[in-house]
């Protein structure tokens, strides 16, 4: 599933596999728009980087972003009020503007065309519900606190309508791969050291060693960009994993509209942008918990929903993106258990933002040491009260998965059954299996487990992935890791025959 940012742009530099090992000052794993902006400013500094970056640079969750640029949070202001204090989400939105304003800074600096542009944001809602509006005004109030100057307005800026929406401007918008493409092409004529296809198994803080299979990186920090951390790590108790889905089309008739839409009482945002030349509709939307997809369905209910705001007869681009949201609603950024070892998780839907705030710290605390401006944020911060129920339904559903998903009764479709596109859980002689056929009929058989917690895998129609339930692994239909702490693919079992 590519995405219409990565259809629009070359691809980012080639860039070898590691090999051997390599000695810098800093290593970073994870080549999305946190650690590629980390690279950059520590690089800057006159530091020696290497990036690692298990497939291409800019093609994870950063390239299958919305490229939307905000200083409020996808949860509401208002949520994150509730939770905190109206002096804390000052804080955030200043933070998130400053993100906002680095990229800015650094795609003009750099001259990367990633069309970067200043547009408003629009928060509202379609129905008149008491509900939606009711929550509507606390967010009006929460930005106006917060600085964010909002207005109400009536309709927004787009070809359909608002019953109530509120506005706010100097956001922005940008194509998110382009902007990591250019980043990394001038990391890399900086003599930063980039490597792709470099999947990282293991880290070691106390010798400094970062190991992919063919090859270690020895840094005196180590900085884990991965969205959620590699391997194990007590952030991923208090985080749930969520997937969302985006499409885009040509524009009918190439009507342009400008600016952020959100819809609250249908979840949808929506915005346009050009792929060579032409005017797209972007809507995303229809988020489900990781590994626990529902009855799907959630492309087709996401292309009526933009049919009918937009008149779209036929969509060109489909893809999905996770999404990692801490229990107390704020991201996990600075050292981790090891004072050499830095980690940026927790961004929730606002990863974009809140990766480049992440980089800005991150860069600061490996340069200065703990600066205080980023305390509010420390991954060892504890919140009880602020964190319980989140903490509470996250390690449920592990548990449910770990142990109740071992006693559930498997399918019992044949392997013959299985049509070309689908994955099921099946036994075969007495083993549980993860089977897909794909598109030519050919049959790949998995492992079911999950090598991060050894939970069972779900298959995920839309994306055509198999999910974990369990801290948010995905991996790609032939069991290749896509996301997710897991540091190994899904293993392949050999089956006899086809059917």
């Amino acid at each position: 599933m590519k995405s219409v940012w990565q259809e629009a742009v070359r691809a980012t530099p080639a860039c070898p596999q590691l090999q051997g090992s390599v000695k810098v000052d800093i290593a970073i794993v994870g080549g999305g728009i946190t650690g590629l902006t980390t690279a950059w400013l520590l690089a800057s500094q006159g530091r020696r980087v290497a990036v690692l970056e298990a497939d291409r640079f800019g093609a994870g969750n950063t390239g299958r972003s919305t490229g939307n640029l905000y200083g409020t949070v996808g949860q509401g202001l208002h949520a994150l009020r509730e939770k905190w204090s109206a002096e804390i989400v000052g804080q955030v939105v200043a933070l998130r503007l400053l993100g906002v304003d680095l990229i800015e800074r650094i795609a003009a600096e750099l001259s990367i065309e990633c069309e970067f542009k200043r547009v408003p944001h629009f928060i509202g809602c379609e129905g008149e519900g008491a509900h939606v509006l009711s929550k509507l005004e606390s967010e009006f109030d929460a930005a106006s606190a917060a600085g964010l100057h909002p207005q109400w307005h009536e309709r927004g800026n787009a070809p359909f309508g608002m019953a109530r929406a509120l506005r706010m401007d100097r956001q922005a918008q940008v194509n998110p791969y382009a902007y990591a493409a250019g980043l990394a092409a001038r990391l890399q004529a900086q003599g930063a050291r980039l490597f792709e296809d470099s999947r990282v198994f293991d880290v070691d803080a106390s010798k400094g060693l970062v190991k992919t299979d063919a090859g270690e990186l020895v840094a005196d920090a180590i900085v884990l960009a991965t969205h959620s951390p590699v391997g194990f790590n007590l952030v991923q108790a208090e985080m749930k994993a969520s997937t969302e889905y985006g499409i885009a089309a040509p524009a009918p008739g190439g009507r342009a509209f400008e600016g952020i839409h959100w819809l609250r009482d249908t979840g949808l945002s929506l915005r346009a942008t050009r792929v060579g030349g032409v005017l797209h509709a972007v809507a995303v939307g229809e988020k489900h918990t990781t590994g626990e997809p529902g009855e799907g369905n959630h492309l087709a209910r996401l292309r009526s929903e933009a049919m009918r705001h937009f008149g779209v007869e036929e969509f060109t681009h489909a893809w999905s993106a996770e999404q990692f949201r801490s229990a107390d609603g704020l991201p996990y950024i600075g050292r981790s258990a090891h004072d050499n070892v830095f980690i940026a998780t927790g961004f929730g839907a606002d990863g974009l933002t809140w990766g480049t705030v992440a980089a800005h710290a991150l860069s600061r605390q490996i340069v200065e040491g703990d600066v205080a401006d980023f305390a509010l944020l420390r991954p060892a911060r504890v919140t009880p009260v602020k964190s319980a129920k989140g903490w509470a339904e996250e390690n449920a559903t592990v548990v449910k998965h770990m142990v109740g998903d071992r006693l559930k009764h498997v399918d019992h479709t044949a392997l013959a059954d299985i049509a070309a596109g689908e994955g099921r859980i099946i036994e075969i002689d007495g083993h549980t299996l993860a089977v897909h056929r794909r598109d030519d009929g050919s049959v790949v058989a998995l492992s079911p487990v999950c090598p991060h917690l050894k939970c069972r895998v779900a298959w995920n129609g839309d994306a055509r992935t198999w999910d974990c339930p369990c801290h948010g692994s995905r991996f790609r239909a032939d069991g290749r890791l896509l996301d997710g702490p897991a540091h190994k693919d899904l293993e392949v079992i050999e089956v006899r025959g086809g059917g």
